[in-house]
């Protein structure tokens, strides 16, 4: 009998693609695993069907067990209260939404020393020391297009290095007043996996994990400030193998640009 898992978080990846399942079930086809779930595309979007072992982001679908498949390829079915794959279903119906604001004004201005704090102490990633140069350069000319034709694709990971370090950027370009349209244009011209181009187009949409979002939110108050982003920022830096590390330095050389602009 095919397990029934229920989902915790949807993200707005599965939030979108259910309302197009309203009228009708979509298909689409499973397309990787990894150790908490299965990555699958339905209608061009890349979504992650996982465990409570990630954290809620723009597009997990977090149960509350890890779903087990029944084979490595398949396809995959979506209702507006179900998604179907091979070996079971997740029951959507009941899950928070995960939509995370754009931090305020007040917020970004406290948390940008912050993160330029950060980098400063920790240095560009390993595997990207040899253009971090250019990088750091075309950032401090506002020119992310620039940046991104630097880093797209470079470095090692699931998602590259440099295309987290690129959306740490997008995101904090989005959180700064930067057009939506703009960054959405820079990340779909990415040359890189079609998985690391979707995070690279929601962080253009100011929308990343929950622990990124986190780092803004505990900035404010001032009393304890430093010592709640740093806690924050090391919960961060465990994601992944070395992803959460990279987007945190994409974030800090984007804050120190835009605190000198």
């Amino acid at each position: 009998m095919p397990a029934l898992v229920r989902a915790i978080h949807e993200g707005q990846a599965l939030i979108e693609l259910r309302r197009l399942a309203a009228v009708g079930p979509i298909q689409g086809n499973i397309v990787g695993r990894f150790t908490a779930g299965f990555y699958a595309r339905i209608q061009g979007q890349i979504f992650a069907a996982a465990g409570p072992l990630i954290w809620p982001g723009p597009i997990h679908l977090v149960a509350e067990h890890v779903p087990e498949l029944a084979a490595e390829a398949g396809e995959v079915w979506l209702t507006a209260t179900r998604l179907h794959y091979p070996g079971g279903t997740v029951d959507i119906a009941s899950a928070a939404p995960y939509t995370p604001a754009i931090p305020t004004a007040e917020q970004l201005r406290a948390a940008a020393p912050l993160f330029a704090q950060w980098v400063d102490m920790a240095g560009p990633p390993e595997d990207l020391q040899a253009c971090w140069d250019p990088v750091l350069a075309a950032v401090g000319d506002n020119d992310i297009a620039g940046a991104a034709l630097i880093l797209q694709g470079r470095g090692i990971g699931l998602t590259p290095s440099g295309d987290d370090v690129l959306a740490g950027l997008l995101l904090f370009a989005r959180w700064s007043g930067m057009p939506q349209t703009a960054l959405t244009s820079i990340a779909e011209r990415v040359e890189t996996t079609d998985l690391s181009r979707a995070f690279l187009q929601w962080a253009a949409r100011g929308q990343s994990i929950e622990p990124i979002h986190a780092l803004v939110i505990c900035s404010s108050p001032a009393a304890e400030r430093s010592e709640r982003f740093n806690r924050a920022a090391e919960i961060v830096c465990q994601v992944g193998h070395r992803s959460g590390a990279a987007l945190m330095a994409g974030l800090g050389i984007a804050a120190q640009a835009w605190s000198a602009a």
